[in-house]
This record gives C-alpha cells, structure tokens and sequence, in this order.
C-alpha cells in the first residue's frame, strides 16, 4: 500500500528523499486500501507542498499492540504551535510559503480525518525534532489466521 501511494504523489516529490521504514513485511491492518492509501497521498503531498525541496520524508509504519500506527515525517521548517491545533479542520490553511502563491482548499486534511475516524482509528500530529512535522495515524491491527 506505501508503493502504491507513493506512485500517485505530486510532481514534486521528485525534488524530496523519500525513504519508507515499514517493521514488517506482513504488517497487516482492517482497512479500505484505497481510503487510507488517499489519507497517505495526502500527507506526504502535504509535506512536499509546505516543506523546501531536499527536506528529508520518511513514511514508516510498526504494530502497537492491537493497532498499526503509521507516520510521516519531514524535516521542513514544522507547523506553528498557533496553527496545530487547525490542521484538522475543514478549510484551514496554515501559512503557506509555495511559490506559485496558490493556495489549497483547506479539505485535505479533514479529509484525511473523516476516513481515518471512519476505521476507528486516531489521527494526529506533532513537531519532528530538532525540526519538522510528523503526522500519524492509526489502524485496527489484523491477524492472518491458516
């Protein structure tokens, strides 16, 4: 599901290291793979959207007990503290430093939200330090049974 998402993202994403850590090859999780493969576009689009080109993006996932969380990572300049607590809401834009001086819509992220809440899972972010942001996500854990 990483590969795949990471095919679909903006052009952009050319000018940025991504690199993908994911614990294990049969890490498994109750999902819609379409839907949560749009919610990880989304955010590393993001990352390239709002960070400079060469800032490092790292996606990785890992079991947590009974859930699969799963991070994106940049090193990029971070997000205001003033801003954190909006991202997740329909039509916020925090500052915006792109230089074609467009502007999303704001749906995003909230976006993201609805579809990761639909699963049952939590979604959030929190700075990357010494610099950055990581956005993360979780999901209900599945077991292959034989």
């Amino acid at each position: 599901m990483a590969g795949e998402a990471l095919q679909h993202l903006n052009r952009r994403s050319a000018e940025y290291p991504i690199r993908v850590d994911i614990e294990d090859d049969l890490l498994m999780a109750k999902m819609d793979s379409r839907l949560i493969t749009q919610v990880i576009i989304n955010i590393v689009n993001n990352a390239v959207k709002y960070t400079p080109p060469g800032t490092d993006i790292t996606l990785s996932a890992r079991r947590e007990g009974d859930t699969v969380r799963v991070e994106i990572a940049d090193t990029g300049p971070g997000i205001p503290q003033e801003a954190q607590g909006r991202l997740f809401q329909m039509f916020y834009t925090a500052g915006n430093d792109r230089g074609d001086g467009r502007r999303g819509l704001g749906l995003g992220l909230a976006l993201c939200k609805s579809i990761v809440e639909a699963h049952g899972g939590e979604i959030g972010m929190r700075a990357n330090e010494p610099h950055g942001s990581v956005f993360f996500f979780t999901l209900q854990a599945e077991e292959i049974k034989l």
